[in-house]
C-alpha cells in the first residue's frame, strides 16, 4: 500500500501535532496501569502479563496500527518490582518499536499506602520506507521511480536512540494516583543529509488517577482521568469501569474536554473467562476533525493475572475437622 505525501502530512498533523502529544494512543490505560508510569511494575503483587492489539481509524488509508506487550512481577524480599514493556507502531510509512526494561522500588506508609518510584531504560527503534510515499512532483511510471524532492528517500531509512523514563505511584486500598515522564512514541526526526535522519525523543508527562467505590457487594465502580501533556498542549481523558461479579466489565470514557483536543467516545466491554485471564473490547467512536473519513478506533485487550504472590510457593491443602465442618 502507498500513501500520498498530502495524507500522510494529515496523518501526522493529527495524530502528533494536534492533539499536543505523541504517546501512543491506548484506550485500555484504565485496565493497564503500566501502561504509562514505570513505577507500576509489581504493584499487582503478583505476576501479570498483558497484551494490547490497536487498529485505529478504520477505513483511512495510512491510519496507525499499534501492539503493545508488558510483563510485571514483584520482587518482595527487595521490597521492589520489575517489568518489561514492548510497543511497536505503524503510520503510515512509518514504523517505531520500543522496549522498555522497568525497576520500581516500594515504601509502605501504614497511614498513606503504597508509595512507588520507578525508573526505565530502553531503546527506540525508527523507520520510513520512502517506497510507500508518492510526492506531487514525483515519477512514478517506472521500476526505478523518483520523488523529485531532496526530503523523501527512495528506499527505507532507520535510525535509533536510547530512551529512559520515570514515574511516581500512589496506591491505596481505594485510590491509585501515578505521575510519570516518559519519551514520545513517535520522536523529533531531525535530517542530517539526504535521505538520513536522526531521533531527538522529547519527555511527556502523564498524569494518571482511579477511584475504587464499592457500590453494592456484587457492583464496583473505578472512576478515572489520564491527562497526557508535551507542557505546550494538553489531553484529557475522562472515564469509569463497571465491574460486575468480578467477572464482567463495562466502561465509558470521554478523550479530550476542550473543541480543539476533542477526539472519540470509547466504549469497553470484558470478560473474565476464567480465574486468571481477562479479556476486553474497546470501541472509539470518533468526534474529531477525522470523524468523516473513518469507522473509529478497534482495540483488544488481554490479560493473565497469576492471582498469588510471586515466589509465596504452593499454598497448602485445606483439612477440615469433621466435627465442626
Amino acid at each position: 500500500m502507498t500513501i500520498r505525501l498530502s495524507t500522510l502530512i494529515l496523518l501526522l498533523h493529527t495524530f502528533l501535532g494536534a492533539s499536543g502529544q505523541q504517546l501512543a494512543q491506548y484506550s485500555s490505560w484504565m485496565l493497564n496501569p503500566y501502561l504509562y508510569n514505570p513505577s507500576a511494575a509489581g504493584l499487582e503483587n503478583t505476576l501479570v502479563l498483558t497484551g494490547a492489539y490497536r487498529k485505529q481509524w478504520v477505513d483511512l488509508d495510512g491510519a496507525p496500527v499499534s501492539q503493545h506487550l508488558n510483563v510485571s512481577l514483584p520482587l518482595p524480599f527487595l521490597k521492589s518490582g520489575v517489568g518489561i514493556r514492548l510497543d511497536n507502531d505503524g503510520l503510515g510509512a512509518h514504523q517505531t518499536t520500543q522496549a522498555m526494561l522497568n525497576y520500581s522500588y516500594h515504601l509502605n506508609f501504614p497511614s498513606l499506602g503504597i508509595v512507588s518510584f520507578g525508573v526505565g531504560a530502553g531503546y527506540q527503534q525508527y523507520s520510513l520506507d520512502g517506497a510507500r510515499l508518492r510526492s506531487p512532483e514525483g515519477d512514478y511510471t517506472d521500476p526505478l521511480f523518483q520523488h523529485n524532492d531532496a526530503y523523501l528517500p527512495l528506499g527505507s531509512v532507520s535510525a535509533g536512540s536510547p530512551v529512559f523514563e520515570m514515574g511516581l505511584t500512589l496506591l491505596t486500598d481505594r485510590i491509585r494516583v501515578g505521575l510519570s515522564a516518559i519519551p514520545v512514541f513517535s520522536p523529533v526526526i531531525t535530517q542530517t543529509g539526504s535521505g538520513a535522519f536522526r531521533l531527538s525523543p522529547q519527555q511527556h508527562v502523564a498524569f494518571q488517577t482511579q477511584y475504587q467505590i464499592e457500590w453494592s457487594d456484587q457492583l464496583l465502580l473505578k472512576p478515572g482521568l489520564l491527562l497526557k501533556s508535551d507542557l505546550v498542549a494538553t489531553q484529557i481523558e475522562l472515564g469509569s469501569l463497571a465491574v460486575w461479579k468480578e467477572k464482567f466489565t463495562g466502561g465509558v470514557a470521554w478523550r479530550g474536554v476542550t473543541n480543539t483536543s476533542r477526539d472519540a467516545l470509547v466504549v469497553t466491554a470484558g470478560l473474565k473467562i476464567n480465574e486468571k485471564t481477562t479479556i476486553a473490547y474497546i470501541y472509539d467512536l470518533p468526534f474529531s476533525g477525522l470523524q468523516s473519513t473513518n469507522r473509529g478506533s478497534h482495540e483488544l485487550f488481554i490479560q493473565y493475572n497469576s492471582g498469588r504472590s510471586f515466589g509465596a510457593g504452593k499454598r497448602p491443602p485445606v483439612i477440615y475437622n469433621p466435627r465442626f465442618r
